[in-house]
């Protein structure tokens, strides 16, 4: 079979793909990746087919007329800027560049925001099959997402709540409608109907949900044929077998299990004050920390001391395991291998599923959350200091660890993908 697989986004959405591609050609697939052309050295290097979709880091820079901080800054504080700016004014170049590529497939999987790949699959008539990375787009009354703008919904236990769930739901469709419109027009533009939610799009085939069980249950109002398969893991930095620095290394060594902080690979393009303030709670802590700041990140040229390292990057899979506790800013990539370590955490999030994944990891009891703009020396003195202290946090991560293990999410979606009777 010939699969094509589609994603817009950062790390934390392009790895789980890679980790789905790796599994679907070990099956026996022939596998092209579609994201955005600044990672295709990355995903070749990997041993994947790359094709380009969606705008580079140096397109989006030059048409917004905006440093790539000023966008993750504006994208940080409203949503609807993803749609309009960064997907809906290169969607049609996108559908007429994926059409060839669908045309020879079997079969189309995309992230929840892949509309060019929805409609170039659409448009060929191959069955699209929707990947869900985090329980926030999947928008479900039972179970409802955690978001910023709507502090006030209800985690129900009876119906009135569940059917209040549904009307700030519905409100929020329709906050959302004039942000989409541009999306909406392109569908029916090529003559079809767009079927999609706050989550994104709505597959009519199946949705495969690439998180733990433990993260999140099918609800009763999930779409039809939804399978949760668990979390998906790569976290190499340049598609070749992870590795730790050798100044890693030694310092891991050298010291008792250090404290790490990291803001994913968006986030962290304007994240220098999150870590000036991390340095100063580490030294008031007497721990060690290891920052990862990004390779843009003035810190990496500071001499910090010996007890604090600021590098660019690490894989989560080596470093995490191997920490006291892990500060992160909830995104899904980093919270799956946080929970996957069996380590405390302390979410702070920033924007979109961050708070939503941050109550979750919170409910499993592995961990307790702070927001982003409450990440001030006392306030997370005083919450890191919970954290650290509790032996509970640190069971419940041990035990949220087994459960994870017991799953393989790219394994088990590319079964589900590659079998004709779904």
């Amino acid at each position: 079979m010939k699969i094509v697989l589609a994603t817009h986004g950062s790390l934390g959405d392009l790895h789980p793909f890679m980790a789905l591609g790796l599994e679907l050609k070990a099956q026996g697939a022939e596998v092209v990746l579609a994201s955005h052309p600044d990672y295709r050295q990355k995903v070749e290097a990997a041993g994947l087919t790359f094709h380009d979709y969606g705008a580079s880091r140096e397109t989006y820079t030059r048409d917004l007329r905006m440093a790539p901080e000023a966008i993750i800054h504006r994208l940080t504080r409203d949503h609807g800027f993803m749609i309009k700016r960064l997907i809906a004014p290169y969607l049609e170049t996108a559908v007429a560049d994926l059409r060839p590529l669908v045309a020879g497939a079997d079969v189309v999987v995309g992230s929840s925001f892949a509309y060019g790949a929805h409609i170039a699959a659409q448009l060929e008539q191959k069955p699209f099959t929707v990947i869900a990375l985090q329980p926030t787009v999947m928008m479900s009354v039972y179970d409802p997402p955690k978001v910023k703008k709507a502090p006030f919904i209800f985690n129900p236990t009876q119906d009135w709540q569940r059917h209040y769930n549904r009307l700030i739901i519905r409100a929020g469709e329709g906050f959302m409608a004039s942000t989409q419109s541009s999306i909406r027009r392109i569908y029916k533009k090529f003559g079809l109907k767009p079927h999609m939610s706050l989550g994104g799009i709505l597959s009519d085939h199946q949705t495969l949900a690439l998180y733990d069980p433990v993260f999140g249950q099918i609800e009763p109002d999930f779409p039809p044929n939804t399978h949760i398969c668990g979390f998906p893991f790569y976290d190499s930095e340049d598609g070749r077998a992870p590795l730790l620095t050798p100044d890693l290394k030694v310092f891991l060594e050298n010291g008792p299990p250090p404290l790490v902080f990291g803001l994913g690979s968006a986030v962290v393009t304007g994240g220098g004050a999150f870590y000036r303030t991390a340095i100063e709670v580490t030294r008031h802590l007497n721990a060690r920390a290891v920052l990862l700041v990004g390779a843009d990140s003035p810190l990496l040229k500071q001499d910090h001391g010996p007890d604090i390292l600021a590098i660019s990057y690490a894989p989560h899979s080596l470093l995490f395991p191997r920490c006291h506790a892990i500060i992160h800013h909830g995104g899904i990539g980093s919270t799956a291998q946080a929970l996957r370590s069996g380590r405390p955490q302390l979410v702070v999030p920033v924007f979109a599923d961050q708070f939503d994944n941050a109550r979750r990891v919170t409910r499993l009891g592995a961990g307790k959350h702070l927001n982003y703009d409450q990440w001030t020396m006392h306030k997370a003195i005083t919450a890191l200091t919970t954290v650290l202290d509790d032996p509970d946090i640190t069971i419940h991560a041990q035990e949220t660890r087994l459960s994870l293990s017991r799953h393989d999410g790219a394994a088990t979606a590319a079964v589900l993908i590659l079998t004709p009777s779904h």
